[in-house]
């Protein structure tokens, strides 16, 4: 449709151009609306021809702003934000307010001096470079993190070892449990991670080899219960292999939890007949769980040691982070 003295040349701009095309006269008002203006702004041409365009898709805080800028234009030809592309805040017909980035030129080709507006809804791109710096900041606060874990594990761990080679053992062993849990992390991008894929990290091979089990319910973890769960399941798996059930090629292992609302209840039961009968008393791989379940989880852990393996069963709410 060609609205007044508008030239169909001008027209056939607004018809095939791929973004929203707004048109607007010394006056204020629209005089030009694309197909895509429509579908940005909620408004159809006939609805949008004649409004004042500050009324119409530039939102409340900035209409005084714009009106001024008129102004100015009019009493001197000068205006700060013609010829050049910028971000700004529109506003749709809902109300809701969206960033646009925004192209205005004059032009006298037509028979009367007009501002043709060339927009494009940025929402998605803000939003993928917001997510983005979300991102970057929240991998440098889990670095800094990691390296604070990372260097406690080593002190800790050389506090109890007798020797170097029992160090390197269990050290090597607490560092590859990180590792795996922050290459879940990677793959997810900081988002959250499948309770069961970090199962499944953990007991691989005894999974194959039918030594152990697992299953539950779809439940999504943040990152920080990814890594203190992470670290509890290896310690209590490598418990296991060292001194309890799986020590022996007939021990059994089943790992199964359930979702009470927000409460996850994660049992692991050990069946099998243990390679020490000594009950493992507060040695660093203990009360690092006992931190892990505190500061990572918000939770709690029950253990029990019976003769034919240990049995834990931890909770902790799913909204932590």
């Amino acid at each position: 449709m060609i609205w007044g003295a508008l030239h169909a040349g001008l027209q056939s701009v607004l018809d095939t151009a791929l973004d929203p095309v707004v048109v607007m006269d010394l006056g204020g008002n629209i005089i030009g609306w694309n197909d895509h203006a429509a579908a940005s702004f909620g408004w159809t041409a006939e609805e949008a021809h004649g409004q004042r365009l500050s009324a119409l898709i530039v939102p409340p805080a900035y209409r005084e702003a714009h009106e001024r800028g008129l102004a100015h234009y009019i009493a001197t030809g000068e205006g700060p934000v013609l010829n050049r592309r910028i971000e700004v805040a529109a506003q749709n017909r809902a109300g809701e307010e969206f960033p646009i980035e925004l192209s205005v030129a004059p032009s006298d080709q037509f028979g009367e001096r007009l501002f043709i507006g060339f927009l494009r809804d940025i929402s998605e791109r803000k939003a993928q470079a917001e997510r983005q710096q979300r991102i970057l900041q929240e991998s440098e606060h889990r670095v800094k993190n990691m390296l604070t874990v990372v260097a406690a594990i080593a002190q800790q761990t050389a506090r109890v070892s007798p020797d170097v080679n029992s160090f390197t053992t269990a050290f090597a062993g607490r560092l590859e449990s990180l590792a795996k849990a922050h290459e879940l992390l990677v793959g997810q991008v900081w988002h959250d991670v499948s309770l069961t894929a970090l199962v499944e990290r953990v007991l691989r091979a005894d999974v194959s080899a039918g030594r152990a089990q697992f299953g539950g319910p779809e439940i999504l973890l943040k990152p920080g219960q990814v890594l203190g769960l992470s670290m509890i399941l290896h310690e209590l798996y490598t418990n296991a292999v060292k001194y309890g059930a799986l020590c022996n090629e007939d021990g059994r292992l089943a790992l199964d939890w359930t979702q009470d609302d927000r409460t996850v209840e994660l049992e692991w039961r050990e069946r099998g007949v243990p390679c020490t009968s000594d009950v493992p008393g507060s040695g660093f791989g203990h009360r690092m769980i006992a931190m892990s379940v505190k500061s990572d989880l918000k939770g709690t852990i029950d253990r029990q040691w019976q003769s034919d393996g240990l049995t834990a069963v931890l909770r902790f709410p799913l909204n932590e982070s």
